[in-house]
């Protein structure tokens, strides 16, 4: 999932500025109550344009060559979204929208003033011009924010909310930030971040100073801040705010990322970097999405269970070289030597909770379930963790994802994942079986392939 760029959360930088006043952790009861979101006087859902959904004409000379140019991009399970210049959200893969349930090319969804866009794991959200936002997809959870759990196959007005500037899908929940930095979040009632007597299904403020941006995981969200360290809520399944902590309802400093200078969350991991620019990773690494790259793919790698990831696998013997062809023939034995093979066990270095990830530098990460990606300083992609088509389903040594070039912003989902590059097109690459890859077919590609520039 994970800023408004990734779901699953895209990194995000943290810059230097005037302090932000340090509340402390220890809140008194009275401390923990949310601030409502304020209330606005209620206006009738604006219809949303017709969209077109016939075929694209014929191709003529005249037909434009070019991608239109891209903002933003953000990713879920099988659908990917995009903000285009002048506001246009143009979908692809399984949209769950009535009118278009379904397109394997860009396909505009109504929304035509968008400021930032943000992908769930089966729901997606668009904060508009006039500071509102619009969502809509399954809401089993609240995550749409009308106080129902009825899904929203229409683009829904999330009520109460105003001013808002950007919009952070996690996997079931969903939180926006306003221009004066107040931030509103709805959804699982463990990760909006107040009381658990409050209703989460509608949005309400999460109390701490004003942030100046989100990166959301799947259930867990942080906020940035000018000259003061991120602060966190939500599940600890990433065991970014402490290993033994439970779920955090209200927002709290996360010691391990204080310092970051980037960071992505996944599902049950995250992922940053510091002033080396080196990428660190912490949480489970069942999926290798820790990528240490000197463990082989078909390790076994323990949670971190006492401050320590643990790795075991069967080292593989090298076959015996053939005999010399004037060299005597050897007497045959029954039953042959056994060779037997040597288990080895490797613990991670690391940096706080956080462990190193193949030697890699970042300049920008995304995480989602199993996966990292990174963007590196020469601006080509690697990743490692689950791997698309790989026979062990699963490749613990980061690698380069070959034909991205210039990318600035990755966006990650649990089978696929796109990047945007600097001449604002997009290239996906993974699982297609909804058409989340923006090529117009349903075949799966390990190799990018790039989201078609055409109206469907």
């Amino acid at each position: 999932m994970r800023a408004a760029l990734g779901p699953m959360a895209l990194a995000a930088c943290m810059s230097p500025g005037p302090p932000v006043p340090e509340e402390p952790d220890e809140a008194s009861p009275a401390s923990d109550v949310a601030e409502p979101a304020p209330t606005a006087t209620p206006q009738p859902d604006p219809q949303p344009p017709p969209i077109d959904v016939s075929p694209p004409p014929p191709a003529t000379s005249d037909a434009p060559s070019a991608s239109p140019p891209v903002r933003a991009i953000a990713v879920g399970e099988h659908l990917s979204c995009a903000l285009i210049e002048g506001g246009e959200v143009r979908c692809w893969g399984a949209t769950r929208l009535a009118a278009i349930p379904f397109t394997p090319r860009p396909t505009p969804i109504g929304i035509a003033d968008a400021v930032s866009i943000s992908v769930g794991e089966r729901h997606a959200c668009a904060a508009r011009a006039d500071g509102t936002v619009a969502c809509w997809g399954d809401n089993r959870d609240g995550q749409i924010g009308d106080g129902t759990t009825d899904e929203a196959t229409t683009l829904t007005t999330v009520p109460g909310l105003t001013k808002i500037v950007e919009v952070a899908a996690g996997g079931v929940h969903t939180c926006a930030r306003d221009q004066d930095g107040a931030v509103f979040c709805w959804g699982h009632a463990g990760t909006v971040g107040r009381p658990r007597g409050q209703a989460p299904r509608r949005p309400g403020r999460v109390k701490m100073p004003p942030a100046k941006g989100l990166v959301i995981g799947d259930d867990i969200t942080c906020a940035l801040f000018d000259g003061a360290p991120a602060r966190c809520w939500g599940f600890n399944t990433t065991t970014l705010l402490h290993p033994h902590l439970g779920p955090v309802e209200r927002a709290i400093v996360a010691k391990p990322i204080e310092k970051a200078t980037t960071f992505a969350l996944g599902n049950r991991h995250a992922c940053a970097t510091f002033d080396d620019d080196y990428v660190y990773c912490a949480g489970s690494d069942h999926h290798g999405q820790l990528g240490d790259h000197h463990v082989p793919n078909d390790a076994v790698c323990d949670p971190y269970r006492g401050q320590k990831v643990t790795c075991r696998w069967t080292e593989r013997l090298p076959p015996e070289p053939p005999p010399a062809p004037d060299a005597p023939l050897r007497p045959m034995s029954y039953p042959p030597p056994s060779r037997i093979p040597k288990e080895e066990t490797r613990e991670y270095p690391q940096r706080q909770w956080f462990v190193l990830a193949g030697g890699v530098r970042a300049t920008a990460l995304g995480a989602a379930d199993g996966r990292s990606c990174a963007i590196t300083p020469d601006r080509r992609v690697t990743c490692w963790g689950q791997w698309y088509f790989s026979t062990d389903w699963a490749y613990r040594r980061p690698s380069v994802i070959e034909g991205v070039e210039d990318a600035v912003a990755i966006a990650v989902a649990q089978e696929h994942a796109c990047a945007l590059r600097a001449d604002q097109t997009v290239l996906c690459w993974g699982f297609n079986r909804s058409g989340e890859l923006g090529n117009g077919e349903i075949l799966d590609h390990i190799q990018p392939v790039a989201a078609a520039p055409v109206r469907w």
